[in-house]
């Protein structure tokens, strides 16, 4: 293995370069400047850096952070640990940037560095087992349902080969509606345990009380009802993969416990002093921009800059309309294997014009919608093949509705414009969250993203009385 050390401090480097002797099978370059560095970069095999982020006595001077830039421009296959005496936000910056890790120059020693070392010699060997069952099962072979063979697709599946090899957590970002639950499988599936667990868990599904029990499990007679011992998904999940859906749900309580179980790998059950060793991999997934939230202190900032290393942005289906004939051909074959037995088989067919109509089109809901789209297509459509006039009935047909919505909106608020009533903005700010629940079909969650708010915003405005309150 040929480990770079990037210091102008020759003292530094000799002390690291006496360190990793000690490691099996290191072979140590060295350099005090960038364009050392990125000479050695050039002419030799690097598998791991140790980058210095201020290589001057300028703590100004940001030449590390150059390289590390540098480098992850043109790979993410060299793991990068930074080093730095103490500025935490020049270590952040790294992280960011791609950084593995990090450790602090003041103390530098066998036990900090060399652990970090073994890691990332063991994500590698695990990275060449799987690269040898990939060839095993043949360069096409791809574990996922996600289909389409655009440019934004085949960068997704590569980013997701990338990921899925290393056991650190994974933050999938992307629209509602876009597949991020079968990027997340796909990363199980490539990953170094696939025959492990994959345990997902609904962030804002669970009720606050009981999300801590849910995730970490508890004692007998840790709370009122705990009638016994049971066991939590970070116990259940064992070497697989804990997948943490709409993950800016949870509370900032247990965002702060998860944060560290992500920095120790330790974790203790509700009404437990006893620690248990976390051996899984958790996948974080969400529509919601965390680092937005993050900002406004609705979500921790140090927990965003954690998960946000391995990041993996699924695009909405805008950016890849190319992928819809493919789509809609992988719909009509599932729609073709679940049609009931008492339905005479058809499977749907589209005409030319139809399908540039389909993808002319706006989704939105991106690929979960034009698959419920599909879906309505099989029951309802009669024409065979769909042609673009028989589909242009079904498409008009789905959006008349929400002319009729807007002016039952418009209708409502001037009536209660008109209404003797103590608190008109109330009573309209009323109206309008009813209408998102009912366009959302009860959905809190749906109706708080079409009212560009927090799911907690709609509880607490459902939850009030006539007069406005609590």
């Amino acid at each position: 293995m040929n480990v770079l050390i990037v210091d102008d401090k020759a003292a530094a480097r000799a002390i690291l370069s006496d360190i990793l002797s000690r490691g099996d099978q290191l072979q140590v370059h060295e350099a005090a400047h960038l364009q050392e560095a990125r000479r050695i970069l050039a002419s030799a095999p690097i598998d791991l850096a140790l980058i210095d982020l201020c290589l001057s006595d300028d703590r100004r001077n940001t030449d590390g952070l150059t390289l590390v830039r540098e480098m992850r421009e043109k790979t993410t296959a060299i793991p990068v640990i930074v080093s730095m005496s103490s500025d935490m936000e020049s270590i952040r910056a790294a992280m960011r940037t791609g950084a593995y890790d990090y450790i602090l120059k003041d103390s530098l020693s066998d036990e900090l560095v060399l652990p970090i070392i073994h890691g990332i010699q063991s994500h590698q060997r695990l990275a060449r087992e799987v690269q040898q069952l990939r060839a095993r099962l043949g360069p096409g072979h791809f574990p996922s349902g996600l289909v389409g063979t655009s440019e934004v697709m085949a960068k997704l599946r590569d980013t997701i080969k990338r990921v899925a090899i290393w056991d650190k957590p994974v933050l999938v970002i992307g629209p509602t509606g876009s597949g991020k639950e079968l990027v997340v499988e796909a990363i199980h599936a490539l990953g170094p345990h696939p025959t492990e667990p994959l345990l997902p868990v609904n962030c804002g599904a669970i009720p606050p009380t009981l999300i801590e029990s849910e995730l970490f499990g508890h004692e007998r007679g840790a709370f009122t009802g705990a009638e016994r011992k049971r066991d939590g998904c970070f116990t259940a999940v064992q070497q697989g993969t804990l997948f943490l859906d709409e993950l800016a749900e949870l509370p900032l309580q247990q965002q702060a416990q998860l944060l560290r179980v992500l920095a120790s790998g330790r974790f203790k059950r509700v009404g437990s002093d006893v620690e248990q060793d976390f051996h899984g991999r958790v996948v974080a997934a969400t529509h919601a921009n965390l680092e937005q939230l993050a900002r406004e202190g609705r979500f921790r900032e140090d927990l965003f800059h954690r998960l946000d290393v391995l990041t993996v942005r699924v695009p909405p289906l805008d950016e890849r309309k190319e992928d819809i004939p493919a789509l809609v051909a992988h719909f009509c074959r599932q729609e073709q294997k679940q049609q009931p037995p008492s339905r005479k088989q058809r499977s749907l067919r589209f005409t030319e014009d139809a399908l540039q109509l389909l993808m002319r089109r706006n989704w939105p809901g991106n690929v979960r919608q034009l698959g419920n789209f599909i879906e309505r297509l099989t029951v309802f459509c009669d024409a065979d093949p769909i042609d673009s006039e028989a589909l242009t009935l079904f498409l008009e047909e789905r959006e008349g509705g929400a002319p009729a919505r807007v002016d039952g909106l418009r209708d409502a608020a001037r009536s209660i414009l008109r209404m003797a009533v103590p608190n008109k903005l109330d009573a309209i700010d009323t109206a309008l969250i009813t209408e998102a629940m009912a366009l959302a079909e009860g959905n809190k969650s749906a109706a708080a993203r079409l009212l560009g708010v927090h799911r907690k915003a709609v509880e607490r405005r459902l939850g009030r009385g006539d007069d406005g309150e609590e």
